[in-house]
């Protein structure tokens, strides 16, 4: 069995198509199907089953691919440690990130990251919460960025404490001038995040026993806000969602003071590759600096 193999495997599974991963390996697709029946030939199963809208997995098949996934970072591993000895750094490192980290913090992270080395490729993958715990577990990206409490069997890194707050039209008016309370919630239409997106708003809810009216739901941040803009409802969500947006809100601190941490997120610290400890340990600093102000550190 051949490195090349278990490459033209994984990459039909996660792309769907022979075509599409042949595009993405630079391959035939001619070389991209011999190889896949070169594999099932020398398992002795089928791994892929073709239909109209492309391929799916076999039972067979989605049982191998994590470790088939496992195998190639090993390979990747070893081609990296090799290429440390030499003195040079390379590699390719995967992340997972919720949208607010790739709008807030990903862009500075990934070019500082390529200043101190340029020889390492960095891919994101964008999800909600739980897509990137499964990304994780699954072996589909080396880090990623979660919050508490994680999955099981995931070793996590805190990163920063998130403030709640509400955003509010303008000309909204609070009981209180300061702030807007758990309790008022219930008093006004509310912007909901789709399911996994925003787990906050529904433990708050839960938590505080508030049952409230929602005629809007979206995923993406911007939209939420844009929704409240308009005059539509209210919305609970953390500080680092508004960082890059201008919309036209208010801001008003939550009460009582809640909060998500952000935690960085592994299979295992120690196994990880060299481009990816090196990504790691960038992170974890560039977080750092931003939290005191100085707009992310350098490693």
């Amino acid at each position: 069995m051949s490195l090349n193999a278990y490459e033209v495997f994984v990459a039909i599974a996660e792309r769907g198509s022979l075509a599409a991963a042949a595009h993405q390996l630079n391959l035939s697709a001619s070389a991209v199907s011999h190889a896949l029946a070169s594999f099932e030939q020398e398992l002795g199963f089928t791994l892929l089953v073709r239909n109209r809208s492309g391929v799916r997995l076999t039972a067979g098949g989605e049982a191998l691919l994590p470790t088939v996934r496992e195998l190639l970072q090993c390979n990747d591993k070893l081609r990296q440690q090799a290429a440390k000895l030499l003195g040079l750094e390379s590699g390719t490192v995967r992340i997972g990130a919720f949208t607010s980290v790739s709008v807030a913090w990903l862009p500075k992270i990934i070019r500082s990251f390529a200043d101190l080395y340029p020889n390492i490729e960095v891919t994101i993958e964008q999800g909600g919460y739980d897509d990137v715990a499964e990304w994780i577990i699954k072996s589909q990206v080396d880090l990623g960025f979660i919050i508490l409490p994680e999955p099981p069997g995931l070793d996590v890194t805190p990163l920063h404490a998130d403030p709640l707050v509400c955003i509010a039209p303008l000309g909204f008016a609070p009981k209180t001038k300061a702030y807007i309370s758990a309790p008022e919630l219930a008093d006004h239409n509310v912007v909901l995040q789709g399911k996994d997106y925003g787990r906050e708003t529904e433990q708050i809810l839960a938590k505080h026993k508030i049952s409230v009216r929602s005629s809007a739901r979206a995923i993406d941040d911007a939209a939420i806000i844009a929704i409240v803009e308009s005059g539509l409802g209210i919305s609970v969500m953390p500080r680092l969602a508004l960082l890059n947006y201008r919309g036209e809100v208010q801001v008003f601190p939550f009460y009582p003071p809640e909060s998500r941490v952000i935690v960085l997120a592994s299979l295992s610290q120690e196994s990880l590759a060299p481009a990816a400890k090196a990504m790691h340990q960038h992170i974890v600093k560039f977080v750092a600096g931003w939290a005191n102000g100085e707009g992310g550190g350098q490693s």
